[in-house]
């Protein structure tokens, strides 16, 4: 990755350095795993559930999506989506489609990096 991509991911809420630091600074496999991430259900998954109002689906997807963008210092994404998964634990589901909207534009924001290096 280069500088400026850093700089982006940085800017779209990437903590490319934790991230790293979990992967010991193997650049080549942080980059593959984010084109992984591109083939990842979770995020999907969790938007369909909400919207069929399938609550224990979408917790479950949620909760995956938490510890999946956490590992790959995604941030933005994973702070979106705590608050979607604490709603989802305590069944509280006021607010839940704008918070959905919320994940939605750190998702987008960090995929259209991704889309440029994996």
């Amino acid at each position: 990755m280069n500088e400026e991509i850093k700089e982006q991911m940085r800017a779209a809420g990437v903590n490319i350095e934790g991230a790293l630091g979990r992967l010991m600074n193997n650049e080549k496999l942080y980059v593959r795993l984010l084109g992984k991430f591109k083939a990842d259900a979770n995020y999907q998954g969790l938007k369909d559930a909400v919207a069929q109002q399938q609550y224990e689906d979408a917790f479950n997807y949620a909760h995956a999506l938490k510890g999946v963008a956490g590992n790959l210092g995604l941030d933005s994404l994973m702070n979106a989506d705590i608050v979607i998964v604490e709603k989802l634990r305590s069944q509280n589901y006021e607010g839940l489609d704008a918070d959905v909207v919320a994940l939605t534009e750190a998702y987008d924001n960090i995929m259209e990096i991704v889309e440029k290096i994996a």
